[in-house]
């Protein structure tokens, strides 16, 4: 072994030997754990600046099982793949039918569905999910 770390070696076992100073932390509070799997409808939500009218006889939903993701946009059912680590949302492979509806809802599914592909993370606020990502902020209520 070198000098250096020779020296180094000696000074850890003179520290320890003498008690040295101990370092106390604090354990911090853990993360809130998002566990979305389940049924879910939109409450609120805002998407690049707008928010977004909901109708009342017009549910958005959002159902996570497992690795898929599906529900109600509005007008038609949408469905894609859905990853979450460490709060980090992944959303791909999103598709739907393609109804057409009145153009308030329609409006209303394209805000939707172009807000949901921009989500990035999720957290629990309450018993509320709040899914956002650049310019969006989408929160649902757990409904089954």
């Amino acid at each position: 072994m070198s000098r250096p770390v020779i020296a180094a070696l000696a000074a850890l076992f003179v520290l320890a030997a003498c008690g040295g100073a101990s370092v106390t932390t604090t354990p911090s509070e853990p993360p809130t754990v998002v566990h979305p799997n389940g049924e879910w409808q939109l409450i609120e939500g805002s998407v690049d600046g707008q928010t977004l009218t909901l109708p009342p006889d017009v549910p958005v939903t959002l159902v996570v099982e497992g690795s898929g993701v599906s529900g109600r946009s509005g007008c038609n059912q949408y469905f894609g793949e859905f990853t979450l680590v460490d709060g980090r949302v992944t959303l791909g492979g999103l598709g739907g039918t393609e109804m057409a509806c009145e153009e308030p809802i329609m409006a209303l599914e394209a805000a939707y569905l172009g807000g949901l592909a921009k989500v990035d993370s999720a957290r629990m606020d309450g018993e509320t999910l709040v899914l956002t990502g650049p310019a969006v902020e989408l929160r649902f209520e757990r409904t089954g």
